[in-house]
C-alpha cells in the first residue's frame, strides 16, 4: 500500500516504537519563484524557485511525498561492525503536464515522477549528517559504507535522465528536507543535521546550483569535474570533434604516444600546417595535453547543438557564405568532411493511413560522402518553388534534441539502397533508444520527383562556432583575440544562448559565484570531458565574486595529477579525505589544506612542481630514468630509476609506495616511519628486446596510516618508458 509520507497510516517503521506516522511539521511559508525572465522563455523553463532551509516547495514538500516501501536491511562492513539500516523507498508524484505548465515551458521536472531511495543507519551509528549526490542523467547513489561509517544516512535520486535533467537540485533539496523530517522522527532529534551534496560533470552543475542557489539546505557542496555555462556545455565537444574532423586517427594516435609518459614529446611530427594549428587550438582551449588520447571522439557532441540552432539560426549559411567563417574559405579537411547535395525522390512506401515510411531516392542524385561518414547526416524539405526551406516553427516540448526534427527528416539512411527510413527506433551518444518521429509539416512536403537536400553543413559549421562565440572571460578565447583584445574572427550578436543547458539544470539560474555554503571544487588533471582550465575558472569566478578573504574562508580548490572524469577523480581516497576535511570545517570550523596553486600557459593549468608551492591534498612527486623520462638501452643494460615524493604541509606523511612494471604490481613498500618526503632508487635491466612502461605509484595518509578504516589513502603515480634494442 503506498502512504503519503505526513499523516499517513502505518509506515512499517518498527524501530519508531510503535509509532504508526510521522506528524505533520510546522506550517511553512511556500518558497516562491523569481519574476519570468526572458531567458526563462528562451531556455523553455519554469522561473527559477527561491529556495531556503525554512520555506516549502509547493510541488516537491512533506505532504506530497510518498512512501512506496520501508525496509529493514543491514550492511557487513568489512574490518568492521553490521550496521542496520531501515530504507525508505518512495516519490514525489507528477504534478503537472505540458497542459498545465506555463506557455512557453518546454522542460519541467513536475512533469515526472521523481523517485527516491533513503538509507538511514541505525541510530548508534548516525552523527547528525546526511549525504548526498547527483548527476542529473546519471541519478545518484551514496556508497552505503561510506555514508554509514561516517554517521550520515543517505538521499538517493533514482530517476534521472536526461529528459528529466532540469533544476533537479530543486527536488533534491526537498527530498533532503523531507529525510531531514524522517530523520527526526527516527532518531528521537531535534539537533541541527548537517547536510553534504556533491556530484561530478552534469552533476557538477547541479551542486554548483546547490551552492549558489539555495540557503539553509546543505552544509558543504563539492563540485566536481563540473562544467561551467557554455565552455564544457558546448564549446569543449565542439574543439573535440573539430581536433577529430580535421586530424586522421593514426595522426592522432601518434600525438598521444608522443604526449605520454615516456613520449619523445614531438607532437608535432608528422603534421601538415593545417593539421599543426588545429592542434594547437585545441590545447589552447585548455584540453588536458598529458591526456589527448582520451579526447571525446564522438562527432556527435554530447550536448546536443540544437539550442543554438534555434536561438542562432542565420548562423549556418553565414559560416558557409560570409567572410571571415571558415566556411567561406575551407581548409582542405573541411572540403573532404562536407556533404551536400540534392537528392530527387523517385519513391514514397507509405503506411496503410498514408503516412510517409520510407522515401527512395535516385542513386545517381545522391551526394558522396565524406570522411565524417554519414555522422549527424541532415535531410531538408523544400517547398514547391524548390527554394523555400520548410522549417517546422512549433516547438516541442521534451527534451531539447527533439525539436531536431523541425529542420530535418529524422531517419536511418541507406546510401547503398537509396532509402531513408521514417520509421523505427534511433539510438543517441548515450546509448539511449527512442522512436523515430518527424514533423508532420516536413513529411507533408514530400513527393515523388521532388528533391532533398542531403548535408551535414549544420554539424560542420557548429564544430567551429566557438571561434566565433567568444566567452568574456574564460582563458580559452585567448587565442581568439589579438593583441588589444579585439576578436580574430566575425562574433555572434548574442551568446546567451550558450548559457541555456546550464540554465535549465540549475533550475533558472547561470552560475556567477556568489556560493552561499562551504564549497570545495574538486577537478583530476587528466579529466577529458571537463578540461582543468573550465574548473580553475569556477574557483576565479567565486574569488571575484566574494573577494579574496572571504572566498578563503568559503571555497577550496583542489585538482590532482592523473583524475579523470568521475566523482573523485577515479581517486577514491583523495575524494573522501575531501569530505573529512569538509566536513571537520564546517561541524568544528577546522580550516582545510589551502587550495592547489597553479598557473595556466597557453590553456594549460600548470601547477608547481614543488609540494609546499602547489599545496592541494595530493603526494607530489618526480620520477625519472636515467635522468629523463625514457631511455633507450641495449638488452641487459641497467637502468637508474630515481623518484622523490613529497607530502604537501599539513596534508599527512607518505606511507608507502610500490613499482608497476609493464603491467605486474610489485610488493609495496611500506615505511615503518611516515615521512614527509622521501627518496626513491632503484636499478632494473630487462632480459629482451621490447618497450617497458615503470610506473612509481605513492600513497601519503592524514595520520601515517597505512590502512585506514575511512579509505583515506593519497594516491599519485609517475610512469616513464624504457626502449629496450
Amino acid at each position: 500500500m503506498k502512504n503519503s509520507f505526513i499523516g499517513a497510516g502505518a509506515i512499517g517503521l518498527a524501530v519508531l516504537a510503535g509509532s504508526t506516522c510521522l506528524a505533520t511539521s510546522s506550517a511553512a511559508a511556500e518558497c516562491k519563484f523569481a519574476p519570468v525572465r526572458k531567458i526563462d522563455r528562451d531556455v523553455g523553463v519554469d522561473p527559477q524557485l527561491l529556495i531556503d532551509g525554512a520555506c516549502t516547495d509547493p510541488d516537491y514538500n512533506e505532504n506530497t511525498f510518498v512512501v512506496d516501501k520501508t525496509e529493514q536491511l543491514s550492511l557487513e562492513v568489512s574490518g568492521g561492525p553490521t550496521i542496520p539500516y531501515t530504507q525508505v523507498t518512495g516519490h514525489f508524484p507528477a504534478t503537472r503536464t505540458a497542459a498545465t505548465l506555463l506557455s512557453y515551458v518546454r522542460q519541467s521536472p513536475t512533469l515526472f515522477r521523481q523517485d527516491y531511495v533513503f538509507r538511514f543507519p541505525a541510530k548508534a551509528f548516525w552523527k547528525h549528517r546526511s549525504f548526498q549526490q547527483q548527476h542529473p542523467s546519471g541519478g545518484g547513489v551514496v556508497d552505503n559504507r561510506m555514508a554509514f561509517t561516517n554517521g550520515a544516512f543517505s538521499v538517493n535520486w533514482m530517476s534521472a535522465s536526461t529528459a528529466n535533467s532540469v533544476a533537479s537540485h530543486r527536488h533534491e533539496a526537498a527530498a533532503t528536507k523531507v529525510a531531514k523530517a524522517y530523520a527526526n522522527k527516527l532518531y528521537g532529534n531535534s539537533a541541527k543535521i548537517y547536510s553534504y551534496f556533491w556530484g561530478c560533470s552534469g552533476g557538477g552543475i547541479v551542486s554548483m546550483a546547490a551552492a549558489e542557489n539555495t540557503v539553509g539546505v546543505w552544509d558543504g557542496v563539492q563540485p566536481q569535474c563540473l562544467g561551467p555555462k557554455g565552455v564544457a556545455t558546448f564549446h569543449s565537444f565542439q574543439w573535440q570533434a573539430h581536433y577529430t574532423m580535421a586530424i586522421p586517427q593514426a595522426k592522432r594516435d601518434a600525438i598521444a604516444a608522443a604526449a605520454a609518459p615516456g613520449g619523445t614529446g614531438d607532437i608535432y611530427a608528422g603534421l601538415n600546417d593545417e593539421e599543426k594549428a588545429v592542434l594547437d587550438e585545441f590545447i589552447a582551449a585548455g584540453y588536458p595535453l598529458p591526456a589527448i588520447g582520451n579526447h571525446f571522439k564522438s562527432l556527435v557532441p554530447l550536448v546536443d547543438p540544437i539550442d543554438i540552432r534555434m536561438a542562432d539560426p542565420t548562423y549556418e549559411d553565414d559560416f558557409w557564405s560570409k567572410p571571415g567563417y571558415a566556411g567561406a574559405n575551407p581548409p582542405a579537411y573541411l572540403k573532404t568532411a562536407l556533404i551536400d547535395g540534392w537528392a530527387t525522390i523517385t519513391g514514397i512506401d507509405r503506411s496503410a493511413d498514408g503516412a510517409p515510411e520510407t522515401i527512395r531516392f535516385d542513386p545517381a542524385t545522391l551526394p558522396r560522402l565524406g570522411v565524417t561518414g554519414d555522422n549527424y547526416l541532415e535531410f531538408f524539405v523544400y517547398g514547391a518553388d524548390g527554394k523555400t526551406r520548410q522549417i517546422d516553427p512549433e516547438t516541442v516540448v521534451g527534451e531539447p534534441s527533439d525539436n531536431r526534427r523541425r529542420y530535418s527528416l529524422q531517419g536511418k539512411y541507406d546510401p547503398v539502397a537509396g532509402t531513408l527510413a521514417l520509421t523505427g527506433t534511433t539510438t543517441n551518444v548515450f546509448g539511449k533508444t527512442s522512436p523515430l518521429t518527424n514533423s508532420k509539416l516536413l513529411l507533408d512536403g514530400l513527393k515523388i520527383g521532388g528533391k532533398i537536400r542531403v548535408n551535414n553543413r549544420f554539424i560542420l559549421a557548429m564544430y567551429y562556432y566557438p571561434r566565433y562565440s567568444n566567452i568574456p572571460g574564460s582563458r580559452s578565447y585567448d587565442q581568439y583575440r589579438n593583441a588589444d583584445g579585439s576578436a580574430r574572427y566575425p562574433q555572434r550578436a548574442d551568446i546567451s544562448v550558450l548559457w541555456g543547458a546550464n540554465y535549465r539544470t540549475m533550475g533558472g539560474r547561470v552560475e556567477t559565484g556568489d556560493v552561499k555554503t562551504r564549497t570545495m571544487i574538486m577537478e583530476g588533471m587528466s579529466d577529458n570531458l571537463s578540461w582543468p582550465i573550465f574548473n580553475a575558472s569556477y574557483a576565479e569566478q567565486i574569488q571575484h565574486a566574494l573577494g579574496t578573504a572571504k572566498a578563503d574562508k568559503t571555497m577550496r580548490f583542489y585538482l590532482h595529477d592523473n583524475g579523470n572524469h568521475s566523482t573523485g577523480g577515479g581517486e577514491p581516497g583523495i575524494f573522501q579525505q575531501s569530505i573529512q576535511d569538509l566536513m571537520a570545517w564546517v561541524e568544528r570550523g577546522v580550516t582545510p589544506p589551502p587550495s592547489t596553486r597553479y598557473t595556466i600557459r597557453n590553456g594549460q593549468v600548470v601547477p608547481p612542481p614543488r609540494a609546499a608551492d602547489r599545496g592541494g591534498l595530493q603526494p607530489v612527486m618526480t620520477l625519472a630514468v636515467n635522468g629523463g623520462n625514457r631511455a633507450i638501452v641495449a638488452v641487459g643494460q641497467p637502468v637508474k630509476l630515481a623518484g622523490q615524493l613529497e607530502m604537501p604541509p599539513a596534508t599527512g606523511k607518505i606511507v608507502q609506495y610500490f613499482w608497476t612494471v609493464s603491467g605486474t604490481d610489485e610488493t609495496p613498500t611500506d615505511l615503518s616511519a611516515p615521512q614527509q618526503k622521501v627518496d626513491v632508487e632503484r636499478t632494473l635491466s630487462f632480459p629482451a628486446a621490447g618497450s617497458y612502461l615503470v610506473r612509481l605509484t605513492v600513497n601519503g595518509q592524514r595520520d601515517g596510516q597505512i590502512d585506514p578504516f575511512d579509505k583515506t589513502l593519497l594516491r599519485n603515480f609517475k610512469e616513464v618508458r624504457i626502449l629496450v634494442q
